[in-house]
């Protein structure tokens, strides 16, 4: 019986690392949008990283209206690959691309034509709020691009396909690499277009990735295939589904996006040295974040096949080892940082002002890793279940928990700008604490085994 155990244990772990590795390639080549802008912007100066870095922070609320239709999609598709209905999962990535089409037309033209508004909202002054408006206002339009391939790469790991999603993000991040150096500071007979350069090259990037992906859907890949000459309609039952699924998984991100904006308004009142601080210090931190992300939507992937096959059992193994995996990674993690934090904030500016924010950053925020790790571990079998609510309302209480401890620390307390770091520490750290909680509670298993009754 132990060396059964063993032995299953040793093949979650491996699927786990299986399906993983490729989600982390993906995200870096996508992390690296933002930090090859940041780079090549951060030739201009720190008032260009603090306009980029702004107006970067909305791309927290864009991923949270992905996630609402990537959640769905992904906890749908994946239930009906576990129990063998091939068919209905290539029906339900059709109709979330639909939905998806709707939604991100909508998204996309609000955000052009209230760009300066939500720049001001953000904290936005100044030539910092001028050159973030011109950013911004590009990227809106790739964001449409960007909505879309929710739909497309989370249908493909719901089939357990994570490379499909890998190669098409490999071939957005080759485009932006290539476009960046030569729109930003118009080398050859490029114009010079600084940020509004950044934000053409990451917009053509994210429209023809959509493309090539939504090519290979075409053709048929791992049990997907879309048919565009059939009737393209929308059921009720899947869009409820989807929604009731990935309404709390949006509001969950936005509620991500709310606490880095609300981070990045209170450091904005310090300074533009202590803002671009902040923007290369998220930036590092999401190279960590990323690993920890993509085990959560492994562990999402799995969970939802074997609820879908009906084995609670290996649900709950899958939910352990996860969570086990990702914590040693990120506490290695958290010690690079910390012990080489003056070198890596060095490779995007060599400011002393902006050095001396971002090491501090580093030394103390970085701790919070293993915190988020049991998070976004959970969080994976809580979306595989299709159980939605419990990370929603934990990330509620984070962004109540950061908002008034950062505004305590440094008014009250007076501890400048560190306060902040200290309260998203603290505060990321009670999530873990109750998302923790609720999984041990059991209470998400019933909702899990009844999701499938609900798309066949």
């Amino acid at each position: 019986m132990q060396q059964n155990k063993k032995e299953d244990v040793l093949i979650i772990f491996k699927q786990l690392t299986t399906l993983t590795w490729p989600i982390v390639l993906a995200f870096l080549m996508q992390t690296s949008y933002n930090i090859v802008d940041l780079f090549w912007v951060g030739k201009i100066g720190p008032t260009a990283i603090a306009a980029v870095s702004l107006a970067g922070t909305i791309f927290y609320v864009i991923l949270a209206v992905g996630q609402i239709l990537g959640s769905g999609t992904v906890a749908m598709v994946a239930h009906a690959f576990g129990a063998n209905l091939i068919d209905r999962a290539n029906s339900i990535i059709k109709q979330s691309l639909f939905l998806a089409s709707i939604i991100a037309l909508l998204v996309s033209i609000l955000g052009i034509i209230f760009t300066k508004q939500i720049m001001v909202l953000l904290g936005g002054r100044g030539e910092v709020l001028m050159m973030s408006v011109v950013y911004l206002r590009i990227v809106f339009v790739g964001f449409f691009f960007q909505l879309l391939s929710f739909s497309v790469n989370y249908g493909f790991r719901g089939a357990g396909d994570m490379k499909t999603p890998m190669l098409i993000m490999l071939v957005a991040t080759i485009i932006n690499i290539v476009l960046d150096p030569f729109l930003i500071l118009g080398i050859g007979f490029f114009p010079r277009l600084e940020v509004q350069g950044a934000a053409i090259a990451t917009t053509i990037a994210k429209c023809i990735s959509f493309l090539f992906g939504f090519f290979i859907l075409i053709k048929g890949k791992s049990g997907i295939k879309l048919n565009i000459s059939e009737r393209w309609f929308l059921e009720t039952k899947v869009v409820r589904t989807i929604l009731g699924v990935g309404i709390p998984v949006g509001i969950s991100y936005a509620l991500m996006g709310l606490s880095i904006m609300s981070v990045f308004r209170i450091v904005a009142s310090f300074s533009d040295y202590a803002l671009a601080a902040l923007g290369v210090g998220n930036r590092i931190l999401q190279l960590a974040g990323l690993i920890a992300v993509s085990i959560g939507i492994s562990t999402t992937t799995m969970a939802g096949q074997s609820l879908g096959a009906r084995d609670l059992k290996r649900t709950i193994q899958i939910g352990i080892i996860s969570v086990i995996s990702s914590v040693v990674l990120m506490v290695l993690c958290s010690g690079i940082f910390i012990t080489h934090a003056h070198s890596l904030v060095s490779i995007f500016n060599q400011d002393p002002q902006v050095m001396m924010y971002g090491v501090e950053f580093l030394k103390i925020v970085s701790l919070y890793l293993a915190f988020t790790s049991i998070t976004t571990s959970l969080t994976g079998v809580f979306r595989g279940a299709g159980n939605t609510l419990p990370p929603m309302f934990a990330g509620l209480c984070k962004l109540a928990l950061l908002w008034t401890l950062a505004l305590f620390f440094t008014q009250q307390l007076e501890m400048d700008v560190r306060g902040v770091w200290w309260a998203m520490f603290i505060s990321y750290g009670i999530e873990a604490l109750i998302i923790t909680m609720w999984y041990a509670s059991g209470r998400w298993q019933k909702r899990g085994l009844a999701l499938l009754d609900n798309i066949r």
